[in-house]
């Protein structure tokens, strides 16, 4: 077993869920910064990577534009994340907490 998988659970519980969340949150948002802001680099590493998606080359707008609204949607899901992990558990926590 790695060390690093060893560390972590010997850590406990609390972090082990810190770092899901953290990796729900953090990885959407920044396929969806790639793909919003360099397009043509984002789409092929997609095409490369999953060959599910077309190459894009420099004149393609079209498909710009797709892998631009599908980078906002990534975003937008990463927020939702953060905001649902808020809501649902640092701000109950935060008011036990400091509240009693």
């Amino acid at each position: 077993m790695p060390t690093a998988v060893i560390i972590f659970q010997s850590r406990g519980l609390f972090l082990q869920l810190f770092l899901i969340y953290l990796i729900l949150c953090t990885v959407p948002l920044g396929l969806g910064a790639v793909l919003v802001f360099a397009p043509v680099r984002g789409g092929n590493f997609l095409s490369d990577a999953f060959a599910l998606f077309p190459e894009v080359l420099p004149g393609d707008t079209l498909k710009k534009v797709f892998y631009r609204l599908l980078g906002l949607a990534l975003m937008g899901i990463s927020f939702f994340y953060a905001r649902q992990v808020f809501t649902n558990i640092a701000r109950p926590i935060w008011h036990y907490v400091f509240n009693n």
